[in-house]
């Protein structure tokens, strides 16, 4: 015979040459019942902040989900372990005028721990440690923007922002907004996005040169919306960026990164839709019916979207179409990354 039953194959025994050298092979069948490249999406909780809410943005610190959002005349927090996501606790924040930029709160790791920023309406930044207790930083120029951690060749801790030099948007550098490394202007043509937009900071380690923080939607200096893609990176000693005109809508998007690849929540009629690119965001794959997200999920705009170690995607908060505040934690994986 030229086939066996598979449930009977077990093992098979070979003899060599000689008539008494015997190897035994075993089989091991490891049986796929899932498509691996499915997102599941699981409703983790709602109605986990305190109305009213308006303006949301969560980040990751220290191993919690903090959600910052004004409520009235202050600006409230609340609080869950990263690894729990459903059970939230509302938490004091002191420090943090209620003029604040929600949406420009960001959180950076460098070898010393995790550090929170956020910028004001009149350009000041306040900073803390712990993301509850926050201070005013005494900065050397008004900053415009935070772009995020700009990866480097040197491996050195940096942060990219816009900063005001005498009347001039420009690049710049800084460990903790202290003080500043200013760099070239930003394009000529206004168009860089300096506020609303979406950036993610990337580091391929299979490509040296591939250290980029990338950009989308948001509105230039001159609150005209931004359409295209920015690739921002610093080489030899200065800030360099390429741009690319997008084939769908950037504006309202999300980017994050997962499964080694730059993905993008987009906001269109209603509707958020996943894309995925596989070179660094010039050119977008539909995720296609099996990275689509639930009938029951609610199109949004202004959420927050983070990806932890445990390779899970989570979608928090955000507004409706309608501008109505949604409260609610969604998370969903690759059953691939689930194994």
């Amino acid at each position: 015979k030229d086939s066996v039953a598979f449930k009977r194959l077990k093992s098979i025994e070979t003899t060599a040459e000689d008539g008494k050298t015997v190897k035994l092979y075993e089989f091991k069948a490891n049986i796929h019942q899932q498509d691996p490249y499915i997102l599941n999406w699981v409703k983790i909780t709602q109605n986990q902040l305190i109305n009213p809410v308006e303006q949301q943005k969560t980040i990751l610190h220290g191993g919690k989900f903090i959600t910052y959002y004004k409520s009235g005349a202050m600006i409230k927090a609340s609080s869950s372990l990263s690894s729990d996501g459903k059970n939230w606790t509302p938490v004091t924040v002191s420090g943090l005028p209620v003029t604040v930029k929600t949406n420009t709160i960001l959180s950076t790791t460098n070898n010393s721990g995790s550090t929170a920023y956020a910028l004001n309406t009149d350009n000041s930044i306040y900073t803390s440690t712990d993301g509850l207790v926050w201070s005013k930083v005494t900065s050397d120029y008004p900053v415009i923007a935070i772009y995020g951690k700009l990866p480097s060749a040197s491996g050195e801790f940096a942060i990219l922002t816009a900063v005001n030099d005498a009347g001039t948007l420009k690049f710049a550098l800084t460990k903790d907004f202290t003080t500043f490394t200013v760099k070239s202007a930003l394009p000529s043509d206004n168009t860089l996005p300096t506020v609303d937009f979406s950036a993610v900071s990337l580091e391929n380690p299979t490509v040296f040169s591939a250290k980029y923080i990338i950009l989308s939607g948001g509105k230039d200096k001159n609150n005209i919306v931004n359409n295209k893609l920015w690739i921002i990176q610093e080489l030899n000693g200065d800030i360099t960026h390429l741009s690319e005109v997008s084939s769908i809508s950037l504006q309202l998007s999300r980017l994050f990164l997962y499964d080694n690849k730059v993905y993008l929540m987009t906001y269109e009629t209603g509707k958020n839709k996943l894309y995925y690119s596989e070179n660094y965001g010039l050119n977008w794959i539909s995720g296609g019916t099996n990275q689509t997200l639930p009938d029951n999920f609610t199109g949004r705009m202004h959420a927050s979207v983070i990806t932890d170690t445990n390779n899970f995607i989570w979608i928090l908060g955000g507004e409706s179409g309608a501008q109505v505040p949604i409260v609610d934690v969604w998370r969903g994986r690759l059953n691939k990354l689930a194994e």
